[in-house]
């Protein structure tokens, strides 16, 4: 398998040092000479590998995008039909999701999301994308579940998971993490009494 190109390397550095600067300084923080500082690069090099201040975050946001929506359909399809919705919620509620690197980053998003029409429309569109996705293998696993059943839950998992998310942060007892399971387990039996129903 070849490497990498240079400049795809290149870019996936720099695309580090943003989410480290927005999760330190924020979106309005993050100038680049602040990631210049971070990644190493001058100012010169960023902007050749990802062009000027707005370029740079729009490029970070849509990897961040990618990056958690490309994870939840890998996870569905390497997992059998009629397990998939199971996958998700532990992806959701698991380490992976909990405290990080991104966590900051996609708090920062957030508020500037108040302000900033296309931070808002980026975060927005992830969120439906994640939302279809769970909802899509709902319907797969439960096909006897109404549609909008399906929907209401894959949006109410996500909130919970969002939540759950962001208040891990705050170091809440582990307690926590087994309520927040067993909440979206819950929801998932929910789901799969309509089958029971329907035999």
């Amino acid at each position: 398998m070849g490497r990498p190109s240079l400049a795809a390397e290149r870019r996936e550095q720099i695309l580090d040092a943003v989410t480290l600067c927005i999760g330190e300084y924020g979106i309005d923080g993050t100038t680049l000479e602040r990631v210049a500082e971070v990644s190493g690069f001058s100012r010169g090099h960023i902007r050749h590998y990802l062009g000027n201040r707005d370029d740079l975050l729009a490029q970070f946001q849509q990897r961040l995008s990618t990056r958690y929506v490309q994870r939840m359909r890998d996870i569905s399809d390497a997992t059998e039909p009629g397990q998939r919705g199971a996958a998700l919620v532990r992806l959701l509620f698991g380490k992976e999701w909990g405290p990080g690197l991104d966590s900051a980053a996609i708090n920062a998003l957030f508020w500037a999301a108040a302000r900033d029409e296309n931070v808002r429309a980026g975060l927005r569109a992830t969120y439906l994308a994640m939302e279809r996705t769970v909802a899509r293998e709902l319907r797969t696993d439960y096909p006897d579940a109404p549609a909008a059943e399906c929907a209401g839950t894959a949006y109410a998992l996500l909130c919970l998971a969002f939540g759950h998310s962001t208040l891990l942060e705050l170091s809440y007892p582990a307690a926590r993490q087994r309520t927040a399971n067993a909440v979206a387990q819950q929801m998932l039996e929910r789901l799969a009494s309509y089958q029971l129903a329907a035999t």
